[in-house]
């Protein structure tokens, strides 16, 4: 009995040696429909002409709501209506991102300053 389930065991098992990983395989492609909203929006470093590096990332998973993580502390931003881009503000500070730039106002500032990815 042993001599026969030794090679089925093997025999079913060979599969699994040819595995590849699934982002190499084009017919496991996820539908960019079935992408959950935060997944478009990674951890991102922007460098501003004022406020140093500022790092961006989001919070939740509906992917509303971001995060600035400036030196020295953090501020919470929602999605707000925009043109072009993506554009976030808590009513004071406005990060708006349009591609590998973005442009930011911080709250107290007067002008708003360039950030590049």
């Amino acid at each position: 009995m042993r001599l026969i389930l030794i090679p089925a065991v093997v025999v079913s098992l060979l599969p699994l040696a040819a595995c590849v990983d699934p982002a190499d395989r084009a017919d496991v492609v996820q539908s960019p429909l079935v992408t959950p909203p935060m997944m478009n929006m990674r951890p991102a470093t922007y460098e501003c002409d004022d406020s140093g590096r500022v790092v961006v990332r989001p919070l939740g998973e509906d992917g509303k709501t971001v995060v600035l993580a400036f030196q020295n502390r953090e501020v919470q931003l929602k999605t707000v209506a925009s043109d072009q881009g993506q554009k976030y503000s808590d009513g004071q500070t406005v990060f708006w991102t349009n591609g590998p730039t973005a442009t930011l106002l911080v709250a107290g500032q007067e002008e708003p300053e360039s950030c590049e990815k």
